[in-house]
C-alpha cells in the first residue's frame, strides 16, 4: 500500500518540474529576442542562445525542437501579446456592430478607443512576461522583415485579425462602404498609419525623442484621436 504522502509528494515534484520548465522557456524566449535582434537569424547559434540564457544546450531542442522552433516561439510570443491586448476592444467592436446600427458618435468613439490601444501596443510591445527591451523587440521585427522570414506570416495574420479588421469594420460604417471595399481598407490603413509612424526612427529623430515615457505615449494617443475625429467628423459639425 502506498504511503499517505506518496501521491502529494509526486504531485509537488511534477509542479516543481513544470515551474522549472516554464522558467527555462521564458528565459530562452527573452534571450532569443535580444540575441536574434542583435545578430539576426543566421548569425545566431544555439550554443550562443543557451549560453546567454544560462541553460544547457539540449534545453532548446527539448522545449522548442530547434533554433527555428525557438525563433517561431518568439514570433508567437508577439502574436499572443497582440491578441491579449486587442481582444477586449475587438470584442466590443464586434458586439456593437452586430447589435444593429450604432450611431456615428458611438462608432467614432470605438475607433478612437481602438487607436488608443494600438498606440499603447506599438510603443510597449510586451507585457512584462520578458525582460527584453522595447528596442530589442522592435529590432527583432525589423531584422525579421529584412530577412524575409516566413515566420512573420502568423504575426501579420494576427495583426490583421485583431487590429486591421476591427478598424476597417468601423471605418466602413463611418464612410458608408462595404468592409470588402478597397477604399475602406485604404482609409483604415491610413488611420492606423498615424500611430505606426511614431515607431520609426526618423520620427523619433524629428521629435528628438531618445526614449518614450507614459506622457509621450498619451500625447501620441491624443493627437491620433484628435486627427481621426477630424477626418470622420459629420458634415456640419
Amino acid at each position: 500500500m502506498l504511503a499517505p504522502q506518496t501521491i502529494p509528494t509526486r504531485s509537488r515534484r511534477r509542479s516543481a518540474a513544470s515551474a522549472r520548465g516554464a522558467d527555462t522557456r521564458r528565459r530562452l524566449i527573452e534571450t532569443a529576442i535580444e540575441v536574434f535582434a542583435a545578430h539576426g537569424y543566421d548569425g545566431t547559434s544555439t550554443r550562443l542562445l543557451a549560453e546567454r540564457a544560462g541553460v544547457n544546450l539540449p534545453a532548446i531542442q527539448y522545449h522548442f525542437g530547434s533554433k527555428e522552433g525557438l525563433y517561431r516561439a518568439v514570433v508567437g510570443y508577439f502574436a499572443d501579446y497582440i491578441e491579449r491586448q486587442m481582444a477586449p476592444i475587438g470584442g466590443r467592436v464586434r458586439a456593437a456592430l452586430a447589435s444593429g446600427k450604432p450611431s456615428h458618435a458611438a462608432t467614432l468613439a470605438l475607433l478612437t478607443e481602438l487607436l488608443e490601444n494600438f498606440v499603447a501596443l506599438i510603443f510597449e510591445g510586451g507585457d512584462g512576461d520578458t525582460r527584453a527591451s522595447v528596442e530589442s523587440r522592435k529590432l527583432f521585427i525589423a531584422r525579421a522583415e529584412l530577412e524575409r522570414s516566413a515566420a512573420l506570416g502568423s504575426l501579420y495574420a494576427t495583426m490583421r485579425r485583431c487590429v486591421g479588421e476591427p478598424c476597417a469594420a468601423l471605418v466602413a460604417r463611418l464612410i458608408g462602404r462595404s468592409l470588402n471595399d478597397e477604399q475602406t481598407w485604404l482609409r483604415a490603413t491610413a488611420v492606423l498609419g498615424q500611430a505606426a509612424v511614431f515607431c520609426n526612427k526618423p520620427a523619433a529623430h524629428t521629435l528628438r525623442w531618445k526614449s518614450v515615457n507614459g506622457t509621450r505615449v498619451r500625447a501620441v494617443q491624443r493627437i491620433v484621436c484628435e486627427q481621426t475625429r477630424a477626418i470622420f467628423a459629420e458634415p456640419g459639425r
